[in-house]
């Protein structure tokens, strides 16, 4: 019910009673009342209601009270609900929920000390729509809906109850600690919490449980906080907390056992900022305001999936050239292990005209300073040239077979007919190749650039190369595992590639992406909020840094080109290879890179 606004709103079996406050005035009265209506609820069942009259009489019997006329009304209302869905058999929690919902209002500005641990869910894994609206009233009474929209299904609701629970169960200058997901500490989502501008609290003290296992499935922290009808930022000298570490023999051990496998260091806490991201951080630094120019240039690649319908492998010998062929092609074997239901285990097999054939990358393909191997796959769409400029369309399977393609339309019909089969219902709206084009992912794609910039969108780094498209047997198309730019320069390319890769951006962002339970996992844009410049032509360093990546890019495709074609390089081996590359391989190379971005990023 909606005890939370300025009127008492109860549900009972989907019918809204609209009540006065004054019933929620004494708890103890409240509950008897609540058993004189279910107990004549059941007594008049199937028989005329009884009249407000008698329940009032019935009601001071009980209570050895005589409620105001006001509250009569309403507890009879109720009474007459809970009549109605007992004659419909829908009766047997209702004097439970009633009794136990409802008992936070008695509760109000009651406690010196509010200590928990609220739900771990998001905001989008509510599915009850009331239930959402009274979400969504909470989180803009306190400001805790993020800025941007796209944020707010990411936000945890732990974020609304630690608001809600300091300004409506603490007294004054009451104190709260909730054990909370890490993300608070970096997720943009929670931005409002980090800032202080959430409502009901302000933040006094930070603990960072990253380092303690085994704990929870995601990485964790406490904060501590102290009423306070508006927020408040962060101290500038930063708020003190403490950073746990250690193993446990076991999950929920006693603290006396935990006691002695924790380490405890002593941490000041600060609030930064980078671009338009922000984060707590143990380390002060200038915040920097200056947006990337980069940033909003950079886009994720299309989300080709299902991988069963669009990665696939030649079967029999490995054409020659692509030229006007017909290819015996099957789903990619090398998708099982990672494939997840419904689409694991699903295989197509066909033929297939070459013109449908492309190559994209997935994360084993990224490498620093190299693209390797990149997979094939095959889309539904054409590439026609008008003026000299490339233009893709997307088809569906009945097209295709229009446009006299017989085979691609026979093969991507299966697709069809698996995704009819298999699709969730929340994509019950989309078409098998509009799900594939989602937001015009795919075919906003621009093949006339010569050149495009690749980093890989998960991982502790970044890790950057260059797709030149005249090096490729086939048209590239990147995926959503990275994100890319169309460049025409490619001094432009190497500039770039070299920055993402350097030492420095990947560090300044450490505080600012998501921790898994094994460290950081998320690049996205989190590198784009460093600032850099753009390219400049004439800037000696720039031109220095583009050399010193051409030469990185050309080590690296001789090493990778002297390794045994059956090397497989994912997994475990694609971390190593790629600590291995920038570590040792370009040792020389990466310092004089690292040097240089320094000077640029000043």
């Amino acid at each position: 019910g909606g005890i939370f606004d300025n009127y008492f709103e109860i549900e009972i079996d989907r019918e809204k009673l609209y009540l006065s406050k004054d019933i929620l005035i004494d708890d103890h009265l409240f509950d008897k009342a609540i058993e004189v209506c279910e107990d004549l609820a059941e007594q008049t069942r199937d028989d005329t209601p009884i009249t407000e009259n008698n329940f009032a009489n019935n009601l001071a019997k009980r209570t050895n009270n005589s409620p105001n006329a006001d509250t009569v009304r309403d507890f009879h209302t109720i009474y007459l609900a809970m009549k109605k869905v007992k004659e419909a058999n829908r009766n047997s929690i209702w004097k439970f929920v009633l009794q136990n919902s409802y008992k936070p209002y008695f509760l109000r500005g009651r406690f010196d000390y509010v200590v928990g641990n609220p739900p771990w869910f998001t905001y989008s894994s509510i599915k009850n729509i009331e239930y959402q609206k009274k979400l969504d009233r909470l989180a803009q009474k306190y400001d805790v809906q993020p800025d941007r929209k796209a944020n707010y299904p990411h936000l945890e609701i732990a974020a609304i109850f630690l608001s809600h629970c300091s300004d409506f169960f603490l007294k004054e200058k009451g104190q709260i600690a909730f054990v909370v997901p890490r993300s608070f500490f970096s997720g943009d989502q929670h931005d409002n919490t980090r800032r202080g501008r959430s409502k009901g609290f302000r933040l006094t003290q930070i603990w960072d449980l990253m380092d303690v296992s085994p704990l929870f499935r995601v990485p964790s922290a406490v904060l501590f906080g102290e009423k306070k009808i508006l927020g408040e930022a962060l101290p500038k000298n930063g708020l003190a907390g403490i950073s746990f570490a250690g193993a446990l023999p076991q999950h929920n051990c006693k603290l006396a056992v935990a006691h002695h496998k924790l380490t405890e260091t002593n941490e000041t806490w600060h609030f930064v900022q980078q671009g338009k991201a922000s984060a707590f951080s143990t380390q002060k630094r200038t915040t920097q305001n200056k947006d990337n120019p980069y940033r909003e240039l950079f886009r994720q690649g299309a989300t080709i999936v299902p991988r069963a319908f669009y990665f696939v492998e030649i079967m029999g010998e490995f054409p020659d050239d692509w030229d006007r062929r017909t290819l015996s092609i099957k789903t990619s074997s090398a998708l099982g292990k990672d494939a997840k239901a419904p689409w694991k285990g699903l295989v197509i097999q066909g033929q297939i005209e070459s013109q449908f054939i492309f190559r994209t990358a997935l994360a084993k393909s990224i490498l620093p300073f190299a693209l390797h191997k990149p997979d094939l796959i095959v889309l539904p769409i054409t590439i026609e040239t008008k003026d000299g400029s490339k233009e893709i369309k997307l088809h569906s399977a009945k097209d295709l077979r229009n446009l006299g393609y017989s085979l691609a339309s026979k093969w991507f019909n299966k697709a069809e007919e698996m995704w009819e089969k298999n699709r969730t219902e929340k994509n019950r709206e989309f078409s098998v190749e509009n799900y594939l084009n989602w937001q015009n992912k795919l075919t906003d794609q621009n093949l006339n650039a010569p050149f495009l910039v690749l980093y890989n969108s998960s991982a502790k780094d970044a890790n950057a190369t260059i797709v030149n498209r005249s090096d490729l047997d086939l048209e590239f198309f990147a995926e959503s595992i990275c994100y890319f730019l169309d460049v025409f320069d490619l001094r432009e390319a190497y500039y770039l590639s070299a920055i993402l890769n350097s030492t420095t951006p990947n560090s300044l962002m450490k505080d600012f992406q998501s921790k898994g339970l094994f460290g950081a996992r998320h690049v996205h844009k989190k590198i784009l909020d460093i600032y850099f410049p753009k390219f400049d032509s004439t800037n000696v360093l720039h031109i220095q840094l583009a050399e010193l990546s051409k030469t990185a890019h050309e080590k690296v495709s001789a090493y990778l080109a002297g390794l045994p074609e059956e090397t497989v390089i994912e997994g475990h081996v694609l971390g190593k290879t790629r600590l291995y590359i920038k570590d040792e391989l370009l040792q020389k190379e990466m310092a004089a890179i690292d040097t240089v971005v320094r000077k640029i990023l000043r």
